[in-house]
């Protein structure tokens, strides 16, 4: 019967084919608009009829693939309404010279981005299956840049999760509300551990409850896409993603 209510609350917010996986529903999902074009992403909710808690996934620079929308499966199965958002519309890819130019255009038109991200905060908080006081960010690489960009511009999410993601340790964070966690690697080549500790140290000024961690002998995209990115450390990214479930247990 849970089930059957499940398919009958969320029928209508999916396009496209929706299934179940492991007693939760996925599937493509239009949250907003950019002009006269969709807004598709995908969207995971957990079995159940009780509201919970929302998560927004932003993807790395390759764009919203099958490690993005395995990863929203996963945060459903753990109890979380998870929607995968897409600012490259539509596109994606295996090349990191069309992924440099992609996520280079999104850097471009920031505001576009922005625009991305308020419409998925509103269409959260809007979902039946959300407790729309409890949203979080999530990114990964590029994504974790825009996680970042959620909690200091004041977004709407309670928590960020930051996966190897750019900021600027002297950006103005007078703005934040939501509580950080930061997960890095010690020998990164675009994200310098001083850098971070740097980020860090700034945290511990603005009080709250953020985590900063440096994961020794990995490099950029240790969590990211196992089986196919030679950089992913499975020790590593399992401590990770624990953290990660514990921190958004405690502040979401």
């Amino acid at each position: 019967m849970a089930r059957r209510n499940l398919s009958i609350l969320v029928a209508a917010c999916f396009i496209g084919t929706s299934f179940h996986i492991s007693n939760l529903a996925a599937g493509e999902v239009v949250y907003g608009k950019a002009g006269d074009r969709d807004l598709k992403g995908y969207l995971a909710v957990p079995e159940g009829t009780q509201r919970a808690p929302a998560i927004i996934l932003i993807h790395e620079w390759w764009g919203l693939n099958d490690d993005i929308r395995s990863k929203a499966d996963q945060f459903a199965k753990e109890g979380y309404v998870a929607l995968a958002v897409d600012l490259y519309e539509g596109r994606s890819t295996t090349r990191p010279s069309e992924a440099r130019r992609l996520a280079g255009e999104v850097r471009q038109n920031m505001d576009k981005a922005f625009d991305n991200l308020k419409a998925a905060v509103a269409f959260l908080k809007a979902h039946p299956r959300v407790d729309s006081k409890r949203l979080a960010s999530i990114g990964w690489c590029f994504g974790g840049g825009w996680s970042y960009q959620m909690a200091k511009n004041n977004l709407g999410v309670k928590a960020s999760v930051i996966y190897y993601g750019f900021f600027n340790p002297r950006d103005d964070l007078s703005k934040m509300r939501a509580e950080i966690l930061g997960h890095f690697a010690e020998k990164d080549r675009a994200i310098r551990v001083d850098n971070v500790r740097e980020f860090q140290a700034k945290l511990k000024t603005l009080g709250g409850h953020h985590e900063i961690y440096i994961y020794p002998n990995t490099t950029h995209g240790f969590a990211s896409r196992p089986g196919e990115n030679p950089n992913y450390v499975e020790e590593a990214a399992k401590q990770a993603w624990e953290r990660t479930l514990a921190f958004l247990k405690k502040y979401l």
